[in-house]
Order: structure tokens, then C-alpha cells, then sequence
């Protein structure tokens, strides 16, 4: 009898665990959404409040194949680095240049543990309803006083000017084949 009540609270506490974790991932996946939403809709207040306060890391690295061609193109010197960094502040800000943006996203994976969390992603930025790059976009998250908050964005930017964006499929193969090796 000792055992079947210790499975059964076993399986109760496995169900809740499950349940928690769940409920995470749907917070982190609203986040992603308004994240979305607030640069279509350019609305900063919004936007702001999916960070954390004090330093937010947010980096960029051009892929080195449109890194390649900028330097063909501009020359070395106004090519310039690969990298850039500015913050999610200026990221918004530079968004009002457009009269449409829009950041997309797709083949998304979540790791959390109920406290920090790793969101792996696809993105294309689209500027004017035209896409003007693409690449992988890394988010990290931290669960303080009960919300879910962004501590860093980092992503790599392929020009579409130089490379169309692979299909979904042709891009989940290759992170398989990448996965594997």
C-alpha cells in the first residue's frame, strides 16, 4: 500500500512539474509573439518591458559570406567589422525609419528550467515589406520576481541583398546535419 501511495505522489508531482514547465514555455512564447508585435507596431513601452533592467547584451555578427561581398562592394574600409553591438533601445528607435517592419520568426527551440532560459531561433527582418536579412537569433531569459525577461539577444545577419534565406526544411536539415557532426 506504502508503494502504490508513493507512485501515486510521484506521478502527481511529475504531472505538476509538467504542468510548470508548460505554462513557461507558453510565457516564453508570448514574449516572442509581443516581441513580434512590438516592432510591427513600433511600440517601445511594450517592447521595453520584455527586458530586463540594467545590461541587456544585444550583438550582431554579418555572416562572413555578406561580409565578403560588403567588402567587394563598400571596399574594406567602409565595410568595416563584422560585429556590431548596440542595445534594444536603439533597436526600436532605428525601427522608425521604416514605415513597416517586421521581425519573423521560425524554427524555434526553448531550454528552461523554470529560472533561466535558452531560446535558439530563425529570424528574417523585414524592412518596407522587402526582407533585408536573416540568419540565427539567440535569446537568453531570466525568470525574475515571477516574469520571464530578456538578458540577451544575439544573431547572425546574412544580407539579402547577397543570399536569399534557405527554406524552412533546407534550414532545419542543415542545424541536423550541424547537430550530428
Amino acid at each position: 500500500m506504502k508503494q502504490l501511495i508513493s507512485i501515486i505522489m510521484l506521478a502527481i508531482a511529475g504531472q505538476s512539474f509538467a504542468q510548470h514547465r508548460s505554462a513557461d514555455v507558453k510565457e516564453i512564447n508570448s514574449i516572442l509573439s509581443n516581441y513580434s508585435r512590438c516592432v510591427i507596431e513600433k511600440d517601445s513601452v511594450a517592447f521595453y518591458n520584455l527586458f530586463n533592467n540594467g545590461t541587456v547584451t544585444w550583438c550582431a555578427a554579418v555572416k562572413n559570406a555578406s561580409h565578403v561581398k560588403e567588402k567587394e562592394e563598400l571596399g574594406v574600409e567602409k565595410a568595416g567589422s563584422n560585429y556590431f553591438e548596440r542595445s534594444y533601445q536603439g533597436f526600436m528607435r532605428a525601427l522608425y525609419r521604416y514605415q513597416h517592419s517586421e521581425d519573423k520568426f521560425d524554427n524555434i527551440h526553448i531550454v528552461e528550467d523554470g529560472t533561466v532560459a535558452a531560446v535558439t531561433m530563425d529570424y528574417s527582418f523585414w524592412a518596407n515589406h522587402k526582407m533585408t536579412n536573416w540568419g540565427s537569433k539567440y535569446l537568453t531569459l531570466i525568470k525574475r520576481d515571477g516574469q520571464w525577461k530578456i538578458t540577451s539577444v544575439i544573431y547572425s545577419l546574412e544580407l539579402t541583398k547577397y543570399f536569399a534565406q534557405p527554406t524552412l526544411e533546407e534550414r532545419r536539415k542543415l542545424r541536423r546535419e550541424t547537430a550530428n557532426n
